[in-house]
């Protein structure tokens, strides 16, 4: 399966490399000479053929630095607080009476108007600097509220005329009150706070969601500020018509050009016209080597899939079917044991091992049923541990009876440490078994079986005096069988899947052949 990974994450970077050099993916200040000069020409085309909505100049609307400042969106706040109006707490901490000699304060004034010390506005008030409160309204929009606030509705007329000594961001609350004020000051009021600061900034060109805005060049001796004010739709439809597309930049954002606050880039239709046949050609074989990899992938894991409902199947079918007769020569076996005491005493040893192998083949039918019925755990094999009080008994009844059918000798020692240990009896059984029989199989004289224990872990080695010159991964493999062997040539795999399951490790020399496993101890 890994192989597949691979070629998937292989094919993955070259069809990423490829359409990151088909879309020439260009960052800031990646423009050529050739871009830079159709970008200017670009620019001016759109100036020469397209009407421009408005032309605003700010320097006669705010004609002072001051009165500049209310288009700065940093100076104003964005919540108002009505406290400003009706609060008079601190009246009679205040000094509110103007000294002659001193100039008029408009704070002083307001804080008058505030506190009901007086009753008139002067005509000055509105249109004389400073035109922002400490607070961070206006003292237009102050004496705006101050009405509302008194159930004064503030005269149409009296907005007009104080427009431009309002905060901008104060002329879009006015007119989401009282409806749409029209005219230059509509168009102002509908200018998010980023558009405002490039304004205060005087960038060339500025993009709004509704308008492009454009800064009219004059000699430096004349300090005005004025712009083309271009709908962009309009912008939008001349530009289809050239390889650009243009949006707001932000900090991050890749771009072919960036011209102060607009990010220029190339259109869709303009990529694909620079990409040649023999990219597009290249392009698609990697798509397609994606493709087939996919495939083959699936293709994969569905015949896996297909391969463990095939083996699960077989494993049923075989289960069930050898019930019967497991079940009949069990009975046989019963009926025959009452007479045993008439038969002589090789055929009694003889019927001994006998009861025992078809036992053995009872415990595997029921072993195979607990596995399927086990089959959802996550590991290949259902363990059931439990503790034995006498391991060397468990080996001897294993190694007895392989020695007798292959009429071969084994020597056993076992450490006197090796006292109860938690295993599942059954799977160590067949462990010891497929051990000592390929040791008698493919092995040669002498055969010895070793067990010790140290700290929490049961040590087996089976030894002989022959020696292979196969690896452990080529004996370990499924379906891998000397020339001696009769068998399937599955022992060694089952005996490997069964230690690592456990949790444990099997180790193999080649000369003497010798496996040694370690098994931790399950409580």
């Amino acid at each position: 399966m890994r192989p597949y990974i691979v070629l998937i994450f292989t094919a993955l970077l070259l069809a990423f490399y490829s359409g990151r050099y088909i879309l020439k993916f260009q960052g800031p200040g990646a423009a050529s000479n050739s871009d830079l000069y159709e970008i200017a020409k670009v620019k001016l085309s759109f100036q020469k053929n397209v009407t421009p909505y408005a032309i605003v100049n700010f320097s006669s609307l705010y004609y002072s630095k001051e009165q500049m400042q209310l288009l700065n969106p940093s100076i104003a706040i964005n919540h108002f607080d009505n406290n400003v109006i009706t609060s008079k707490s601190d009246c009679d901490l205040k000094n509110l009476v103007q000294s002659p000699l001193k100039n008029f304060s408009k704070n002083l004034i307001w804080d008058q108007l505030r506190c009901g010390k007086r009753l008139e506005i002067p005509f000055w008030f509105v249109k004389k600097p400073p035109f922002m409160h400490p607070s961070g309204s206006s003292y237009a929009y102050l004496l705006y509220r101050r009405d509302i606030q008194r159930h004064k509705t503030p005269s149409m007329k009296w907005i007009r005329d104080n427009l431009g000594y309002f905060h901008l961001k104060e002329i879009h609350e006015i007119q989401k009150e009282q409806g749409a004020l029209g005219g230059i000051y509509g168009i102002l009021a509908g200018l998010n706070e980023k558009s405002l600061v490039d304004l205060i900034n005087r960038e060339g060109t500025i993009l709004t969601k509704d308008f492009l805005l454009a800064k009219i060049s004059y000699p430096k001796n004349f300090d005005i500020m004025e712009y083309r004010f271009y709908l962009r739709d309009d912008l939008t439809q001349f530009l289809e018509k050239s390889p650009y597309q243009i949006s707001r930049y932000y900090r991050g954002k890749r771009c072919l050009y960036q011209d102060g606050p607009i990010c220029w880039r190339y259109n869709v239709r303009h990529l694909f016209q620079m990409i040649n046949f023999s990219t597009v050609i290249s392009f698609g074989g990697v798509v397609f080597i994606f493709a087939l990899i996919l495939w083959l992938l699936f293709s994969k894991i569905k015949q896996d899939k297909l391969e463990d409902k095939r083996r699960k199947m077989a494993l049923q079918v075989l289960t069930h079917e050898f019930r019967t007769p497991v079940a009949s020569l069990l009975l046989t076996m019963d009926n025959i044991n009452r007479k045993i005491s008439s038969f002589d005493e090789k055929t009694q040893d003889d019927f001994l091992r006998m009861s025992a192998e078809i036992y053995r083949l009872q415990r595997l039918t029921e072993k195979s049923k607990h596995y399927l019925q086990g089959a959802a755990n996550k590991g290949l094999v259902n363990f059931q541990f439990e503790k034995v009080e006498s391991v060397e008994d468990l080996v001897y009844d294993v190694t007895i009876p392989v020695s007798e059918r292959y009429e071969q000798d084994i020597t056993v020692t076992i450490d006197n440490k090796v006292e109860s240990f938690s295993l599942d009896v059954y799977w160590f059984q067949i462990i010891l078994k497929n051990l000592v029989e390929n040791a008698f199989v493919h092995g040669q004289s002498p055969v010895s079986l070793n067990l010790w224990r140290e700290k929490n872990n049961l040590f087996v080695k089976i030894s002989d005096g022959g020696k292979t010159e196969m690896s452990f991964e080529e004996l370990t493999e499924e379906f891998s069988k000397g020339n001696k062997s009769s068998g399937s040539g599955l022992g060694l795999s089952i005996v490997n899947k069964v230690v690592k399951e456990w949790g444990g490790v099997m180790i193999f020399k080649n000369n003497p052949t010798s496996f040694t496993l370690r098994l931790p101890n399950k409580e």
